[in-house]
């Protein structure tokens, strides 16, 4: 018995050597070192913040909210495209139409509302006439016909401002990139907004092509006075001076057809 008992102290007291690694595994019985239980204590806290994270997106409030679940969303039902900057005008303009002040304190028809929201977005991105999601793809071809298009139809229909604007180094990527690529609705007034928007979901890109031609129909007496830097200033401060209702009182007197526009379409297809 003394010797299995001296056996037992010899093991213990080789256990206790000053000379002995300590042990960064489990001890004795399976349980956990402070080491390892610190380390898990380190990944429950993780998840959970994970889990609280997950909890205030999906029931945050407000407008902010409900753009970031939309374009989450649709990231997801569209990976190739994921998110692309120019994308959350679009999907805030929509939230805006679809959103009821009367709703705001009742989840189900917040969500309802993202739902509806969601759904027209990625009808304008997928469907024809509109075809959005060319613009915000790879390689973003669809964004390089759109001005390819809106620089010709400039020097068509606006000759004069067309050489002047090339005269004085004034590229159309500087100053129209934004209005095309989200419609019009990055910097507009919205009641400008909305009534090019009812067009366009009605007839296509013809109307996005209309607007911007009144536009500069509208600028073209103060542009023609301009030089350089002074017309990026002016292009600059013009969307929250645009008149809607001006603006629409010339869109249509623009003899626009979508033969006009097919053509360049074509070129460029042609060219790249």
């Amino acid at each position: 018995v003394g010797g299995e008992g001296g056996s037992g102290t010899g093991a213990a007291g080789g256990a206790s050597n000053s000379n002995s690694k300590p042990n960064s595994g489990a001890g004795a019985g399976g349980s956990p070192t402070p080491v390892a239980s610190r380390k898990l204590t380190r990944k429950l806290t993780r998840e959970e913040k994970r889990e609280i994270a997950k909890a205030d997106y999906a029931g945050a409030k407000g407008g902010q909210a409900s753009l970031r679940r939309v374009l989450r969303a649709y990231s997801v039902y569209d990976a190739n495209v994921g998110y692309c900057q120019g994308m959350n005008f679009i999907a805030a303009m929509f939230i805006a139409i679809t959103h009821k002040e009367e709703d705001q304190d009742s989840p189900e028809a917040i969500m309802h509302h993202e739902e509806e929201a969601f759904w027209l977005l990625t009808t304008v991105m997928n469907e024809e006439p509109f075809r959005c999601r060319e613009m915000f793809g790879e390689g973003m071809s669809g964004a390089h016909r759109v001005l390819y298009v809106a620089e010709k139809l400039i020097g068509q229909f606006l000759p004069r401002l067309s050489r002047h604007l090339e005269k004085e180094g004034i590229h159309i990527t500087m100053f129209a990139t934004q209005w095309l690529l989200t419609l019009y609705t990055s910097s507009f007034r919205f009641e400008l907004v909305t009534r090019v928007w009812d067009c366009f979901l009605a007839e296509g890109w013809k109307i996005v092509y209309r607007v911007m031609l009144a536009i500069l129909d509208d600028a073209s007496p103060k542009l023609l006075k301009l030089h350089f830097e002074e017309i990026l200033g002016y292009f600059r401060d013009l969307p929250s001076k645009v008149n809607g209702d001006a603006i629409f009182a010339k869109v249509f007197a623009i003899p626009l057809k979508h033969r006009h526009i097919e053509k360049w379409e074509d070129e460029w297809t042609a060219q790249n």
